[in-house]
């Protein structure tokens, strides 16, 4: 018994320092990440967008599926809900995805969503996570939009007050 009080302390110090290696890595790379889906959420739609225009017309220009930026929405949307997510990480991923929400139009990714979920088959586990990714992109749109459209009727223009501003990300020179 007393060989194991004295393994007792430095054994909790080497799981306490996991603990804590494990939680700082966790929370980088989730941070990382919501960077990643911000900067190709951005990208993206601002390709599909230039592809829209007239001006654009004749350029040859890479098309972007629809599907792969509805994919990075909802992924977006997931994560804004992670409690360990930074301050800046979360406000380039909202920023991004209320310019994208706007963009694309929410009924239009939630539709295509639905049409995915009937076509996948009948797997209640497979319903029961598109259903969550449903709400999550419901719950970015009401936060994000919806919010600041009744904040844009009290206090004035959005674009004016810096509430939602341009996204921070950095764009690359390639």
């Amino acid at each position: 018994m007393i060989k194991f009080r004295s393994l007792l302390l430095p054994l909790a110090l080497v799981f306490g320092s996991i603990a804590i290696f494990e939680t700082g890595a966790r929370y980088g790379a989730t941070n990382m990440r919501a960077y990643a889906i911000a900067q190709q959420l951005y990208s993206l739609t601002q390709i599909r967008i230039s592809i829209q225009t007239e001006e654009n017309e004749n350029a040859q220009v890479p098309v972007v599926p629809i599907d792969q930026i509805d994919n990075l929405i909802a992924s977006g949307s997931m994560l804004r809900k992670v409690w360990h997510l930074s301050t800046d990480a979360k406000k380039a991923l909202n920023n991004t995805l209320a310019f994208v929400l706007q963009a694309r139009g929410y009924e239009n990714i939630i539709n295509r969503l639905k049409q995915t979920r009937e076509s996948e088959g009948t797997n209640a586990d497979n319903k029961e996570q598109f259903d969550k990714i449903i709400a999550a992109i419901q719950l970015a749109q009401i936060e994000l939009i919806d919010n600041a459209e009744t904040l844009t009727e009290t206090v004035g223009d959005v674009s004016e007050n810096n509430f939602i501003e341009e996204s921070p990300v950095i764009e690359s020179d390639h």
